[in-house]
């Protein structure tokens, strides 16, 4: 399949590639099994780009973020808290604005996106989807 099949009205459709980092793929704070096997074929979309418009996010924290289990004295990741009157999951620091983790996973065309879409940098606020 070569991915246009999957686009049917390249016009009024849209690729979206949420958090291709590395602190998500292996070896990450926040791997993904199997994340990495993604790559080739997120690779031919971009480079065939089926669609008409191709977004994607990138988590861009703040050092000392509010879901970092660091954050808060004697937690650890995976624990839940209350935050703001809400159940927070504290997880391991993960995409650190400016680390090597943050940044796109290299080797894929990230000049073809249209948009790309930095979340998660309030310090204060969690945020879970592009």
């Amino acid at each position: 399949m070569s991915g246009n099949e999957l686009f049917s009205d390249p016009d009024h459709t849209a690729l979206l590639l949420v958090d291709i980092q590395p602190d998500f793929m292996a070896g990450g704070p926040l791997a993904t099994a199997n994340g990495d096997a993604i790559l080739p074929g997120v690779r031919r979309l971009m480079e065939a780009r089926p669609c008409g418009v191709m977004v994607a996010t990138q988590d861009w924290h703040p050092p000392g973020h509010v879901s970092f289990a660091s954050s808060h004295a004697d937690r650890t990741p995976f624990e839940t808290i209350e935050v703001h009157g809400h159940e927070q999951v504290l997880w391991p620091d993960h995409c650190v604005q400016g680390t090597a983790g943050a940044e796109l996973v290299p080797g894929l065309p990230w000049d073809h996106a249209d948009l790309i879409l930095r979340k998660g940098c309030d310090p204060r606020v969690d945020s879970y989807s592009g």
